[in-house]
C-alpha cells in the first residue's frame, strides 16, 4: 500500500504548474505580431522575447533536478512557482520591449525549476503499478502545450478582454499558478533530506556548455551559420570533456557532483536518452507548418491553431491508452515510433502531392500525435524504472534537458531545412522535406532501441 494518501491530487498540481513553462514558450509565439506593433520591435528583439526564455531554461533544468535532491522538491517547486508567477506580472506590465526580455529571462529561471521535480516526484510518490497511469497523465497534459498554446493564444488575441492585447497572454499564468501554489502548500508534505553541498564547479561548467551548444542552434539561422557558430558548438564538446573529468575527479573524492556518472552506466536509462532526444524532433512541426498556413495559404492566427488539432487530440489519447492498456514497453515503443516515422513520411508526401491540408493530411497528423503521445509516457518510465530514489532528482534533470536539447536542436535542423528551401523549390516542397525529415530522424531511435534490446 502507497504511504502517500494525497498522491493524486499532489499529482494534479505538480503536472498542471510545471505545464505553464512549455504552454509559455508556445502562447507567446503567437503574439509577436502584437508585441512588434506595441513596443515597434525590431525582428532581432522579436527573437530575443522567444530565444532568451528557451536558452534559459534549456540552460538551468538540469541542475534543478539536483537542487530538488539537496533542498526537497516542494520548496524548489514552489519556488519556481513564485517566480514564474511574478516575472508573468512584470513581463505584462513592460514599458519596453527590453524590460520584457529580461523579465522573459526571469520566467525562464522560474520554469526550468518545475518539470524535473514532477517526473522525480512520481518516482517517488508513485510505486511501479501505478506508474504508468501517473506518467499517463503527466504526458497527456504536459505534452498538450505546443497545441494548447497555439489554440490558447489566438482566442485571447482575439477576444481583446479588458481593452488588451498581448499583454493578457502573460496575465492569463497568473490565476493558474496561484491557485497551483496554494494546492502545493495545502497537499504536498515536506521532504526528509539529507545535507548535501550544491557542486558549484560542475554547475558552471555545465550550463556553460549547454549555452554554448544551444545558443548557437537558437541564433545560427539569424547569423547565416557563421564560422563562430560552429566554433561554440565546438567549444560545447570541449566543456563536457572537462565537465566529465571534473565530476571523475569529485568523485573519487566522496565529493558532491552535479551528475552521477554512474547513471550513464545504466543502460537502460542510458540507450533510452538518444530515443527521448530524437522523438522530440517534432518541435519543427510547430515551427514550420502555422508558418506555411499564415505566409503561404494566408490563413488566420486562429485557423492556424486549429489546424493543429488533430495532432493534439492523437498527443491526448495516446498516454490515455498507455496507462489503460497493458501492453510490454516492447510493444509500446515499436508502436510509437512505427507511428511518427510512417506519419510524417507520409505527411511530406502529401503535402508534395496537395499543397492543402485535408482530410488525408488530418488523419497523419491525428496518427502522428498518436505516437508522440504513447512514446512520451513510455519513455519517462523507462527511463526512471530502474533508478534508485537518491538519484532520481539528477535523471529527472537529464530527461528533462535532452528533451529540451531535442526540441531546440530539432526546431534549428528542421527549421533550416524548411527555410533553406521556400525560396529555391517552393513553400509546398519545402514543407515536404521537413516534415519527411522530422519522420526519417526516427529512424535513429529505432536503432537505438535495437541495440538496447540486444544488450539485454
Amino acid at each position: 500500500m502507497n504511504e502517500h494518501k494525497n498522491r493524486w491530487t499532489i499529482l494534479q498540481y505538480l503536472v498542471v504548474g510545471a505545464f505553464l513553462s512549455p504552454l509559455d514558450y508556445f502562447i507567446v509565439n503567437m503574439a509577436l505580431p502584437e508585441i512588434k506593433t506595441f513596443f515597434h520591435a525590431t525582428e532581432n528583439q522579436l527573437q530575443m522575447v522567444i530565444a532568451i526564455y528557451g536558452l534559459t531554461y534549456a540552460a538551468l533544468v538540469i541542475c534543478s533536478g539536483k537542487l530538488g535532491d539537496i533542498y526537497g522538491r516542494k520548496k524548489i517547486f514552489t519556488l519556481g512557482l513564485w517566480i514564474f508567477l511574478f516575472s508573468s506580472i512584470a513581463c505584462g506590465l513592460s514599458p519596453t520591449i527590453n524590460f520584457l526580455i529580461f523579465f522573459r529571462f526571469l520566467q525562464g529561471i522560474g520554469a526550468s525549476l518545475l518539470a524535473p521535480q514532477v517526473l522525480a516526484s512520481i518516482k517517488i510518490l508513485f510505486n511501479e503499478s501505478e506508474r504508468s497511469k501517473a506518467l499517463g497523465f503527466f504526458g497527456s497534459v504536459f505534452g498538450l502545450a505546443a497545441i494548447v498554446g497555439q489554440l490558447l493564444g489566438g482566442i485571447l488575441l482575439d477576444l481583446h478582454l479588458w481593452g488588451m492585447t498581448w499583454e493578457i497572454i502573460f496575465f492569463i499564468n497568473v490565476p493558474v499558478a496561484a491557485i497551483c501554489l496554494y494546492g502545493i502548500y495545502a497537499n504536498m508534505p515536506a521532504e526528509q533530506i539529507k545535507k548535501q553541498s550544491l557542486d558549484l564547479g560542475g554547475v558552471i561548467l555545465m550550463i556553460s556548455a549547454l549555452l554554448c551548444f544551444i545558443a548557437p542552434l537558437i541564433y545560427g539561422r539569424a547569423f547565416n551559420w557563421s564560422w563562430w557558430i560552429f566554433a561554440l558548438i565546438f567549444l560545447s564538446f570541449i566543456l563536457i570533456i572537462v565537465f566529465i573529468q571534473y565530476e571523475k575527479y569529485r568523485e573519487k573524492r566522496n565529493k558532491t557532483v552535479l551528475l552521477s556518472l554512474s547513471l550513464f552506466q545504466n543502460k537502460d536509462f542510458a540507450y533510452n536518452l538518444p530515443i527521448i532526444l530524437f522523438y522530440n524532433f517534432t518541435a519543427g512541426l510547430f515551427i514550420c507548418y502555422p508558418y506555411y498556413l499564415q505566409e503561404h495559404l494566408r490563413w488566420g492566427v486562429l485557423a492556424s491553431g486549429l489546424a493543429i488539432v488533430p495532432y493534439g487530440i492523437g498527443f491526448f489519447l495516446g498516454p490515455i491508452l498507455f496507462a489503460r492498456i497493458y501492453k510490454s514497453p516492447a510493444f509500446w515503443i515499436q508502436l510509437a515510433l512505427g507511428l511518427l516515422l510512417f506519419s510524417f513520411i507520409a505527411l511530406g508526401v502529401n503535402f508534395y502531392l496537395l499543397n492543402k491540408p485535408n482530410f488525408i493530411s488530418h488523419l497523419l497528423f491525428l496518427f502522428a500525435g498518436l505516437g508522440h503521445g504513447l512514446i512520451m509516457p513510455v519513455m519517462m518510465k523507462e527511463s526512471i524504472r530502474t533508478i534508485t530514489i537518491e538519484q532520481a532528482g539528477q535523471a529527472s534533470g537529464i530527461v528533462s534537458t535532452i528533451i529540451q536539447v531535442g526540441s531546440v536542436l530539432g526546431g534549428a535542423i528542421i527549421g533550416t531545412l524548411f527555410f533553406s528551401f521556400t525560396t529555391s523549390l517552393g513553400f509546398s516542397t519545402a514543407l515536404a522535406i521537413a516534415l519527411s525529415a522530422i519522420g526519417a530522424v526516427q529512424l535513429f531511435g529505432v536503432s537505438f532501441y535495437l541495440i538496447n534490446s540486444k544488450n539485454k
